[in-house]
């Protein structure tokens, strides 16, 4: 007997139609996996910009809240300020004469502080850069003894009012933060002027990088509102960075003491 075997396999037809399907299906996944990576991208990148403006703000928050009452002024992009490191109550001063030194409650001055001012009622940031005498500012020599401590001034120096609270700050050499192009620096080292440079000479540290100052318009980074009797002064920072077209705006608002 024949033994008759039919042979089956694969048609031309049903050939395509599999290469068809299959290429669909790649080509789908292929898409998928392509917007998710890039939707995963772009979540990385915001939150590498969200990072950067915490941190960048944190920083900044953190000296402007020491910063001497009214010391703080605003100039093309910079603001610049002196650190206050120690303060106290005074029990003389000199004001109507005169004098190298005056008397005080004893305080403590934080070992890692470069003191170089003593202020009295800094009632505005004129006054405290231009240090004229009398006024509110001269330089700082030492103090000594406790429970009651004998201030020293660099000098002859006569102080132009008394404190409402008898009040006296030690502060540091003024500092500055200045966005430079899309770069935000920190200087220091630079002395005291009574005309705000901006950006000042002396060590420039960066801070951060990739700040925009244009937004359909100019950016203001840094904005101030003076305190009065009833509120302390205000900082508002209000920054934009841009990374590969990834843009974020952090505002923030630092309270700073006006107790004089």
């Amino acid at each position: 007997m024949a033994n008759d075997k039919k042979q089956t396999g694969f048609s031309l037809v049903e050939l395509v139609i599999t290469i068809v399907v299959l290429g669909i299906i790649m080509a789908g996944t292929t898409v998928y996996i392509s917007n998710s990576t890039i939707a995963y991208s772009n979540v990385a990148q915001r939150e590498q910009l969200t990072s950067l403006g915490r941190v960048t703000i944190e920083k900044i928050t953190r000296e402007l809240r020491s910063a001497l009452p009214n010391s703080i002024r605003i100039l093309n992009n910079c603001i610049e300020f002196f650190p206050a490191r120690a303060g106290s109550v005074y029990l003389t001063l000199p004001v109507s004469s005169a004098a190298s030194s005056f008397s005080a409650a004893s305080f403590r001055i934080p070992s890692s502080a470069n003191i170089e001012h003593v202020v009295v009622y800094p009632f505005n940031a004129t006054a405290l850069y231009a240090q004229t005498s009398p006024g509110p500012i001269t330089g700082f020599a030492g103090t000594a003894g406790s429970p009651t401590a004998t201030v020293s001034l660099t000098g002859s120096y006569q102080f132009a009012q008394h404190s409402p609270h008898r009040r006296f700050y030690l502060a540091e050499d003024p500092v500055s933060f200045c966005i430079v192009g899309t770069n935000l620096n920190r200087y220091d080292n630079y002395g005291v002027n009574s005309s705000q440079a901006t950006p000042p000479s002396g060590t420039a540290q960066l801070v951060a990088e990739s700040i925009q100052t244009n937004d359909d318009g100019a950016v203001f980074p840094f904005t101030y509102l003076p305190g009065s009797l009833q509120r302390n002064a205000i900082v508002t920072l209000d920054f934009r960075f841009l990374i590969d077209n990834e843009w974020i705006r952090l505002s923030h608002e630092v309270q700073v003491r006006n107790v004089l």
